[in-house]
């Protein structure tokens, strides 16, 4: 059965204090799997969207993550990125607070950041489109046991999660598997 899953301001907070990184996120969920992905942020004027095995798009251009280089841009709870191993601290570049948690997926969809953490308690709402997003541009988003999330079941609200690709998507995966809970 499909399902739409829907958050209309996803980054309440942000939107309430007048902040550009919010947007409206659209899934359609079939077999806890998304089959289609929106997200509108009309404060950026940037549409993204995705199908599965079709890409990642913004504003009609395909996009893609990047691979790390000297400097890492990474987003999420700080108390998370202090947990990463020494190595990565000297190259971690810490972005600001983005209340969106669909808009932070899609800057690492586009590159604008290689990683994420997500604490836990995301729902469905906040993460199955951009997942669908992130996915198609060549990343992933990873519970505490390296899976992909399920969408529009039971349990509608995730724990902690990771976002990015490659080895640095590893090394936070590590970390969010010693989490408890």
């Amino acid at each position: 059965r499909r399902t739409f899953v829907v958050d209309p301001i996803d980054g309440t907070r942000g939107f309430l204090e007048g902040l550009r990184s919010w947007c409206v996120s659209v899934a359609v969920v079939e077999d806890g799997r998304t089959l289609a992905g929106v997200l509108e942020c009309p404060a950026t004027e940037e549409t993204y969207w995705a199908l599965p095995g079709e890409g990642a798009f913004l504003n009609g251009r395909r996009i893609a993550v990047r691979r790390p280089a000297a400097m890492v841009e990474i987003g999420g709870p700080k108390p998370l990125i202090a947990l990463m191993p020494a190595e990565w601290q000297g190259r971690l570049s810490r972005v600001p607070y983005i209340p969106s948690l669909a808009y932070r997926l899609a800057m690492v969809a586009n590159g604008r950041l290689d990683a994420t953490f997500v604490k836990p308690n995301a729902h469905d709402w906040d993460i199955a489109a951009a997942d669908l997003i992130l996915r198609e541009a060549g990343g992933a988003l990873l519970d505490q046991n390296g899976r992909a999330p399920r969408y529009a079941g039971e349990v509608i609200h995730h724990g902690a999660l990771v976002a990015g690709s490659g080895e640095l998507l590893a090394v936070l995966s590590g970390i969010i598997a010693g989490l408890d809970g």
